[in-house]
């Protein structure tokens, strides 16, 4: 008796979920064609953003390197300058 019960219990459940499943509608709604719509749109905007800002970090790198290989010749030179001057007045070999 308890098997045929629960036999029947799940051929009932299984008929219901496949009733729920095959009754629900495919087919979008234009509320959501638009909505859908908007969103791609959007999307392409955002992309967009994305593109120019990885542009301007990519001119921002650049210029940061200059800067920083314009910050070591200084260096350099300053080091240079510094060493010359600790060995004054006998800077220049004779």
């Amino acid at each position: 008796m308890k098997k045929l019960v629960s036999v029947i219990g799940i051929c009932s459940a299984l008929l219901f979920s496949s009733n729920l499943l095959t009754d629900c509608t495919s087919m979008i709604t234009e509320e959501q064609l638009l909505k859908l719509q908007d969103l791609r749109k959007r999307e392409s905007q955002l992309n967009q953003e994305i593109s120019d800002k990885q542009t301007d970090m990519q001119k921002v790198e650049r210029e940061l390197n200059s800067r920083k290989t314009e910050l070591n010749d200084c260096q350099k030179e300053r080091d240079f300058i510094k060493q010359k001057l600790s060995q004054w007045p006998n800077v220049w070999p004779d």
